[in-house]
């Protein structure tokens, strides 16, 4: 019997994960993790559009608790998912497929703060800039002015969170972005806070701050990477 596109995709990333080493108990959890998402995935077109409605559904269907753990997962799959060789390779040379989460430690206290103090922290000319093409493109889809609001504050926190971060790719903005999601779980918006992280990753790699004409390569990306 032909395996279908989600079972292809499954096989192809046990056994590089059997590959590099991880143990049979991480390959065991992860593996169950994929099974449970592909029901969402079954029958869509094999786009990042569609797959991303889909993990809102699965998320919307889960317990929060279980969030941190299994979006990493959700993440490495896409690229499987959609047979994206290049990506996988790029992930693998960048040891993310390690079995573990790689989310960097920080206390809800801590987050917390970080959250109220936002608007006590002044930004730098190039975050303003940021925060202010960012603005221009969520003023115009036309949010309710609370929801608009906690949106701008979402992505404050974060391009404040990100700015240890000196090499701007994909999977420190992901750990960035699983850093604060406890925080949001917490305020009960975690899923107003991953729509946010997939919108602002652009802005904060500088995409979208340039000219129309330089951002022909963007949209393929955008397809691509999985920000949250």
């Amino acid at each position: 019997m032909e395996m279908t596109r989600e079972e292809e995709a499954r096989k192809a990333y046990v056994k590089l994960l059997t590959g590099q080493g991880v143990s049979e108990r991480m390959l065991v959890q992860r593996e169950f993790i994929i099974i449970r998402v592909s029901a969402f995935l079954k029958d869509i077109p094999c786009d990042g559009s569609h797959y991303r409605h889909a993990v809102d559904r699965f998320i919307a269907s889960i317990d929060p608790a279980e969030i941190p753990s299994i979006l990493p997962v959700i993440r490495e799959f896409f690229s499987f998912w959609v047979g994206d060789i290049k990506a996988i390779a790029a992930m693998s040379q960048a040891k993310v497929f390690n079995g573990t989460t790689p989310v960097t430690t920080v206390t809800q206290d801590e987050l917390f703060k970080h959250w109220y103090d936002l608007d006590k922290t002044a930004m730098t000319s190039h975050e303003t800039q940021v925060m202010d093409a960012f603005e221009q493109v969520t003023l115009v889809r036309g949010f309710e002015p609370a929801v608009f609001k906690e949106r701008m504050r979402m992505a404050k926190c974060l391009l404040l969170s990100l700015r240890p971060i000196s090499y701007k790719q994909s999977h420190s903005y992901r750990q960035m972005v699983d850093r604060n999601l406890p925080l949001f779980n917490a305020l009960g918006s975690q899923h107003t806070f991953l729509s946010v992280s997939r919108e602002f990753y652009y802005f904060w790699r500088g995409d979208m701050l340039k000219p129309q004409a330089q951002r022909t390569q963007v949209n393929h990306a955008r397809e691509m990477a999985m920000a949250a």
